[in-house]
């Protein structure tokens, strides 16, 4: 940020250290991405020298507190004209190359490359599950009782869970069968994010005596994001997060946390053996070596490694492009695949004749989000048919007689719109005016509606370009009542479900699909975001967007044509393209095996388009 303004923070507003306030437009949406503890580095306007280092000690909600050094803050004056470089925190990178390492040291091969399981261990009987729900659930219960039983050890169990099929709820119910049923484990339970840390924390709380459990958190964690429910049981003290003693850390019987902040567990270096559980939820989001951090060091050959993700869904957020799978230098291995992902390449994880070895993974089949129709395309084309309709039945049909339905009991809408996909000066990423004209018409009628009521918390927005969102949300803040409306990519609603769902997927112009392709861009040719974006819904999916493009894509075509075929066809008429011709010249562009030639613009795209990269710690 070149020529910026700094200005005193008054002790009466922060007295933890002298700072001064800088403002940093975007930092709401993490863009630039900010953390308390990060580095920044200020120069005087127009000099290269001195470089003065400062710390970011608070974050608000439009700017930054930063705390310098003695010899900056003699000089500073209120203000002060300067230019500032941020630096991001190295520190999640650093324990991921440790992790890798322990890995090896370690010989954890059962780990990384596992084996079936010899022993057959016979599953415990006649769990009385928390959750009673469960109990009408043959997969769910089936998981429980493996993990308990530790059938697939010393290789990882797996809990694939398809969208809305309650992989949350069984990796809880697990946890605490096993805090019951094993009164000397040890349990190490972590996510890739603090949101789902906080989850699974909070719903273990219903049944874990608060002396027993721990929801660690990292310095940089903003405190104003805790959840209430929490604060007790966290490393907090009321003004500051602490660390406890190693001491202290193992009386606990569970601690839940990121993975990341997993590695001050391992830094503590307890006994090999004294944690017998870890449980990675949402695996299929994290790097692997990011999914190492809990593991390495930490369990004995006995102890019982539980993944639980979906390989169907969007997986870790990757920036150079060259860490892809599809590259050469990584032969299928890349860094976006996760290690749930490589796991359930592995043959032992694979389903035989139709069904999984459920020694060592379990498929759940109930769906408790979405109506019938919105789910049967996802479950065909990724689940093989095999998820059931479980979800509340009032719910998903709730809006099945809504007045601006094409067709009435059929909840899904395709609207044709041939808008143009354009862009802003410099910037990379396309928007399509026209479609957020028709998204806002349709939150409108959607607000408007007397019988059914709709809330705005009840109604996300998903587009896969930056622009389109930013473009989305300046029209939504010219309405009422639609801050809790949320707006996002595929990524940011990853876990997250809504009543309705719209989706605008921007493109108008098949000119830029080949490099689409190549750079892993947008919706089209990216069968993960897909399946996201469509699965969020329960009881209303509304797809605005250009269907001469979406029908070249054979996923999004299919859906399409089951929508038009349904009668939840809106617009105007199509005639389709040949979509041979299409994979054609994509197949012959991918031959080519193409570099990157501009580097920087590259990079640029990547992080226009995706969501903001950064390791929660």
């Amino acid at each position: 940020m070149p020529d910026v303004t700094l200005k005193i923070v008054p002790h009466l507003y922060y007295n933890a250290a002298s700072c001064v306030e800088l403002e940093v437009p975007g930092l709401s949406e993490n863009r630039p991405s900010v953390l308390p503890g990060d580095n920044v580095y200020v120069t005087h306007v127009g000099k290269r020298k001195p470089v003065y280092a400062g710390c970011v000690h608070k974050l608000k909600e439009k700017s930054i507190y930063l705390a310098f050094g003695e010899e900056f803050m003699d000089s500073f004056v209120d203000n002060m004209r300067v230019s500032v470089d941020f630096e991001f925190n190295r520190g999640p990178l650093k324990v991921s190359h440790r992790a890798v390492v322990l890995i090896g040291q370690r010989a954890s091969m059962y780990l990384t490359f596992p084996s079936p399981p010899i022993n057959n261990i016979l599953p415990v009987r006649n769990l009385m599950p928390y959750n009673r729900k469960l109990q009408e659930n043959k997969e769910q219960m089936l998981a429980v009782h493996n993990i308990v039983s530790g059938t697939s050890k010393p290789a990882p169990y797996i809990v694939f869970g398809p969208p809305g099929t309650g992989k949350t709820v069984t990796i809880v119910e697990a946890i605490k069968q096993v805090y019951k049923v094993q009164p000397q484990s040890r349990v190490l339970a972590c996510a890739p994010s603090n949101a789902a840390a906080d989850l699974i924390a909070q719903r273990l709380l219903e049944h874990v005596s608060k002396r027993h459990m721990i929801r660690m958190h990292a310095a940089s964690r903003q405190l104003v994001t805790i959840p209430d429910k929490l604060r007790e049981i966290s490393n907090w003290n009321g003004s500051s997060i602490y660390f406890p003693s190693i001491d202290k850390l193992r009386e606990y019987r569970v601690i839940v946390c990121t993975m990341i902040t997993a590695a001050r567990i391992v830094s503590a270096a307890f006994p090999v053996g004294h944690i017998t559980h870890v449980f990675l939820d949402e695996c299929g989001h994290a790097m692997e070596p990011e999914a190492m951090v809990p593991l390495a060091g930490v369990l004995s050959k006995d102890g019982q490694v539980v993944l639980a993700g979906d390989p169907f869904q969007l997986g870790p957020v990757i920036r150079n492009t060259q860490c892809f799978s599809c590259e050469k230098l990584f032969f299928n291995n890349g860094l976006d695949k996760s290690y749930l992902e490589r796991m359930m390449e592995m043959d032992m994880y694979q389903a035989k004749n139709g069904s999984f070895n459920n020694q060592v993974v379990t498929k759940l089949l109930n769906n408790y989000r979405s109506h019938k129709d919105i789910l049967k395309e996802p479950n065909e084309i990724f689940y093989e048919s095999e998820l059931k309709v479980c979800a509340d039945k009032v719910l998903v049909t709730s809006l099945c007689s809504w007045e601006h339905l094409p067709k009435k009991n059929f909840p899904l809408i395709f609207h044709a719109v041939k808008g143009k996909d354009e862009r802003e000066g410099n910037s990379p990423s396309f928007f399509n005016s026209l479609e957020v004209s028709t998204v806002i018409d349709y939150v409108k009628k959607l607000l408007d509606s007397r019988n059914p009521k709709i809330m705005p918390k009840e109604i996300g927005i998903i587009t896969p370009y930056r622009k389109q969102v930013e473009k989305i949300r300046n029209q939504l803040r010219k309405m009422k009542n639609t801050s809790d409306l949320r707006v996002g990519s595929p990524e940011e609603f990853q876990g997250d479900e809504r009543r309705v769902i719209i989706i605008s997927t921007v493109r108008a112009s098949a000119d830029h699909l080949a490099s689409d392709q190549f750079f892993k861009l947008g919706f089209l040719r990216n069968p993960k975001r897909f399946n996201v974006s469509v699965t969020r819904a329960k009881a209303l999916l509304i797809v605005v967007g250009c269907p001469e493009i979406l029908t070249l894509d054979e996923h999004w075509g299919k859906l399409l044509h089951f929508i038009k075929n349904k009668g939840g066809y809106r617009g105007h008429k199509f005639a389709e393209s040949n979509v041979d011709d299409l994979e054609d010249i994509l197949t012959r562009f991918d031959n080519l095996s193409l570099r990157p030639i501009l580097g920087e613009d590259i990079s640029a795209r990547e992080l226009i388009e995706t969501p903001e990269w950064r390791a929660e710690h």
